[in-house]
Protein backbone atom coordinates (compact mmCIF):
# COMPACT_ATOMS: atom_id res chain seq x y z
CA UNK A 1 0.00 0.00 0.00
CA UNK A 2 1.32 3.42 -0.97
CA UNK A 3 0.48 6.33 1.32
CA UNK A 4 1.23 9.93 0.44
CA UNK A 5 2.56 11.64 3.54
CA UNK A 6 2.23 15.43 3.49
CA UNK A 7 5.45 17.39 4.01
CA UNK A 8 3.43 19.72 6.23
CA UNK A 9 3.73 17.25 9.11
CA UNK A 10 7.49 17.94 9.30
CA UNK A 11 9.21 20.99 10.78
CA UNK A 12 10.96 22.89 7.99
CA UNK A 13 13.70 20.92 6.29
CA UNK A 14 13.84 18.21 8.93
CA UNK A 15 12.35 14.86 9.84
CA UNK A 16 10.97 16.23 13.11
CA UNK A 17 7.21 15.86 13.32
CA UNK A 18 4.91 18.76 14.11
CA UNK A 19 2.73 17.09 16.71
CA UNK A 20 -0.48 18.92 15.80
CA UNK A 21 -0.09 18.18 12.07
CA UNK A 22 0.92 14.57 12.78
CA UNK A 23 -2.20 14.11 14.92
CA UNK A 24 -4.39 15.37 12.08
CA UNK A 25 -2.64 13.01 9.67
CA UNK A 26 -3.12 10.07 12.06
CA UNK A 27 -6.83 10.89 12.18
CA UNK A 28 -6.99 10.94 8.39
CA UNK A 29 -5.26 7.57 8.18
CA UNK A 30 -7.61 6.06 10.78
CA UNK A 31 -10.70 7.33 8.95
CA UNK A 32 -9.51 6.29 5.45
CA UNK A 33 -8.10 2.93 6.52
CA UNK A 34 -10.16 1.77 9.51
CA UNK A 35 -8.44 -1.62 9.54
CA UNK A 36 -5.13 -0.02 10.53
CA UNK A 37 -4.32 -0.39 14.21
CA UNK A 38 -2.84 2.48 16.24
CA UNK A 39 0.44 0.55 16.17
CA UNK A 40 0.33 0.33 12.36
CA UNK A 41 -0.26 4.08 12.13
CA UNK A 42 2.73 4.71 14.42
CA UNK A 43 4.85 2.46 12.19
CA UNK A 44 3.73 4.48 9.15
CA UNK A 45 4.83 7.69 10.88
CA UNK A 46 8.13 6.14 11.94
CA UNK A 47 8.82 4.99 8.37
CA UNK A 48 7.78 8.41 7.06
CA UNK A 49 10.35 10.07 9.31
CA UNK A 50 13.06 7.66 8.16
CA UNK A 51 12.16 8.27 4.51
CA UNK A 52 12.21 12.04 5.02
CA UNK A 53 15.63 11.80 6.68
CA UNK A 54 16.92 9.76 3.71
CA UNK A 55 15.60 12.36 1.26
CA UNK A 56 17.17 15.19 3.24
CA UNK A 57 20.51 13.35 3.41
CA UNK A 58 20.52 12.99 -0.38
CA UNK A 59 19.86 16.73 -0.74
CA UNK A 60 22.60 17.83 1.69
CA UNK A 61 25.82 19.22 0.30
CA UNK A 62 29.15 17.73 1.31
CA UNK A 63 29.76 20.69 3.60
CA UNK A 64 26.37 20.24 5.28
CA UNK A 65 27.14 16.55 5.83
CA UNK A 66 30.56 17.46 7.23
CA UNK A 67 29.01 20.09 9.51
CA UNK A 68 26.64 17.45 10.93
CA UNK A 69 29.56 15.07 11.54
CA UNK A 70 31.53 17.91 13.17
CA UNK A 71 28.59 18.71 15.45
CA UNK A 72 28.41 15.04 16.42
CA UNK A 73 32.11 15.07 17.39
CA UNK A 74 33.19 12.96 14.40
CA UNK A 75 36.01 15.28 13.46
CA UNK A 76 38.10 12.94 11.32
CA UNK A 77 35.13 11.92 9.16
CA UNK A 78 34.10 15.57 8.83
CA UNK A 79 37.66 16.47 7.83
CA UNK A 80 37.67 13.78 5.13
CA UNK A 81 34.49 15.18 3.57
CA UNK A 82 35.71 18.76 3.76
CA UNK A 83 39.09 17.92 2.25
CA UNK A 84 37.37 16.08 -0.59
CA UNK A 85 35.16 19.14 -1.17
CA UNK A 86 38.12 21.56 -1.19
CA UNK A 87 39.83 19.33 -3.78
CA UNK A 88 36.69 19.36 -5.95
CA UNK A 89 36.06 23.09 -5.47
CA UNK A 90 39.07 25.00 -4.16
CA UNK A 91 36.98 28.20 -4.08
CA UNK A 92 34.35 26.81 -1.64
CA UNK A 93 34.43 29.34 1.20
CA UNK A 94 32.20 27.29 3.52
CA UNK A 95 34.36 24.19 3.10
CA UNK A 96 37.56 26.09 3.93
CA UNK A 97 35.93 27.77 6.93
CA UNK A 98 34.69 24.44 8.29
CA UNK A 99 38.11 22.93 7.70
CA UNK A 100 39.54 25.69 9.86
CA UNK A 101 37.07 24.94 12.65
CA UNK A 102 37.87 21.23 12.47
CA UNK A 103 41.61 21.82 12.52
CA UNK A 104 41.32 24.00 15.63
CA UNK A 105 39.21 21.34 17.32
CA UNK A 106 41.92 18.78 16.50
CA UNK A 107 44.59 21.07 17.96
CA UNK A 108 46.11 21.86 14.56
CA UNK A 109 46.05 25.63 15.04
CA UNK A 110 48.44 26.56 12.22
CA UNK A 111 46.44 24.51 9.72
CA UNK A 112 43.27 26.09 11.11
CA UNK A 113 44.61 29.61 10.54
CA UNK A 114 45.65 28.67 6.99
CA UNK A 115 42.18 27.29 6.22
CA UNK A 116 40.53 30.44 7.61
CA UNK A 117 42.87 32.59 5.52
CA UNK A 118 41.95 30.57 2.42
CA UNK A 119 38.23 31.02 3.20
CA UNK A 120 38.71 34.76 3.69
CA UNK A 121 40.72 35.06 0.46
CA UNK A 122 38.11 33.14 -1.50
CA UNK A 123 35.27 35.21 -0.07
CA UNK A 124 36.97 38.43 -1.16
CA UNK A 125 37.30 37.08 -4.70
CA UNK A 126 33.73 35.76 -4.86
CA UNK A 127 31.23 38.01 -6.63
CA UNK A 128 28.53 39.34 -4.32
CA UNK A 129 24.95 38.42 -5.20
Amino acid sequence: MLINVPKAIFKGRSSVLIEKEAAVFKGQLASRYPWLSKYAIEVILKESRATMESILELERTEVEKARRLFSAGKYQKALQLVEEQTRKDPQDVEAWYLKGEIMFKLGENEAGFKAFAKARGNSQRSPRV
